[in-house]
């Protein structure tokens, strides 16, 4: 019996797979509209407030050219009809050389297509101004860096670098040493198995691995190899701020006071330090906590170092966004590594299976 004015059970459940169809159809147009997105939607969408907010001088509202950020730059020699090509971002410096060019592709496009496209541009701006910029290619959801004047292959980036990373970046290219010849102060860490290690880590950095890990025992001295491979690295021009990271406060005072004894370099604890003296720091320690909460602060190529203490045990968890976010070479510490087939310190840092560096 049905009561009246009472929809028929067949007639409701009709009307209620008739909405939720529309529902699903409205959101499928969602979808499509973004994957539909052109060049022009994704760079105005995405890829223009991505960069203002790595603190580029962009113009959000009329998109017009700044001193900064400049759009579709005319340049020569590309393999058009015409010969004329045209660069969809270019980021200048203060001396109006060029940083970075960036290529966008449509959001439904592989970032990869842009990569020969974005290598000739960088080819062409470099003929006219005498500065190869580092070269950017995104669909607006993916962003991939190429630094090729450094045999490194491209890599994927949480976000874009700011303009002062990127204007370190580009003088590396001039004040980088051999990292293999430049001493190591053995004053800090003197034993053979410290020595050896430190020498193993950077033979694997500059063979373009960005990922490193030691396995040393209690006692044996993993912070005194940081402090080692951190001077090592800044006398060599390979790194300009080192983060070390630690699971918990007394370890952070502890590394904070080792770093003092053996480095001149400007110190920030995070969590201790003033805020103040961060813009000047070029040694970071902080615990994962506190750094996950400045992380963002700071643009994926603050850091050139990130060096982890006890990395099997709080890296796995949400932690691990921190290695994600920061575009910077990484160094493993601990004594107790996880090897397991589901969880393995050794391939997290890039090692093979139970094989560390």
């Amino acid at each position: 019996m049905v009561t009246e004015g009472v929809p028929h059970p067949a007639k409701l459940k009709q009307q209620m797979d008739e909405a939720t169809a529309a529902q699903h159809k409205q959101a499928n147009q969602v979808a499509k509209n973004l994957l539909e997105l052109n060049e022009a939607q994704t760079r105005r969408r995405l890829i223009d407030t991505e960069l203002h907010s790595r603190g580029w001088n962009i113009d959000l509202v009329n998109g017009k050219d700044t001193e900064e950020v400049k759009f579709e730059v005319e340049v020569d020699g590309q393999p058009t009809p015409t010969g004329i090509g045209y660069c969809d971002y270019v980021l200048y410096d203060d001396n109006g050389k060029p940083l970075a060019v960036i290529e966008a592709k449509r959001t439904r496009e592989n970032a990869e297509k842009g990569r020969q496209q974005a290598k000739l541009y960088a080819d062409a701006l470099e003929k006219v101004h005498g500065q190869r910029p580092v070269i950017f290619y995104t669909n607006g959801h993916d962003i991939y860096i190429w630094d090729d004047t450094q045999k490194a292959t491209p890599r994927k980036l949480y976000s874009f670098y700011g303009k002062d990373s990127l204007q370190y970046l580009v003088r590396q290219r001039a004040t980088r040493k051999d990292l293999n010849a430049t001493p190591i102060d053995t004053d800090i860490a003197g034993r053979m198995y410290q020595i050896e290690s430190i020498t193993r880590v950077c033979e694997r950095f500059t063979a373009n691995h960005r990922k490193a890990l030691l396995v040393q025992a209690t006692g044996t001295g993993k912070t005194r190899v940081a402090i080692a491979l951190t001077k090592r690295m800044i006398d060599a021009g390979w790194a300009k701020r080192v983060l070390f990271l630690c699971d918990r406060k007394e370890l952070r005072k502890q590394a904070g006071k080792a770093y003092n004894e053996f480095l001149s370099e400007p110190l920030y604890i995070v969590g201790k330090s003033k805020k103040a003296d961060r813009t000047t720091a070029q040694l970071y320690i902080s615990t994962y906590p506190g750094m996950m909460r400045i992380m963002e602060d700071f643009d994926p190529g603050y850091f050139d170092l990130i060096i982890a203490d006890e990395s099997h045990r709080s890296i796995y968890n949400v932690f691990g966004d921190i290695f994600k976010y920061y575009d910077a070479l990484q160094l493993g510490l601990t004594a107790t590594p996880v090897e397991m087939i589901s969880r393995s310190t050794s391939q997290l840092f890039g090692c093979e299976y139970k094989l560390p560096t």
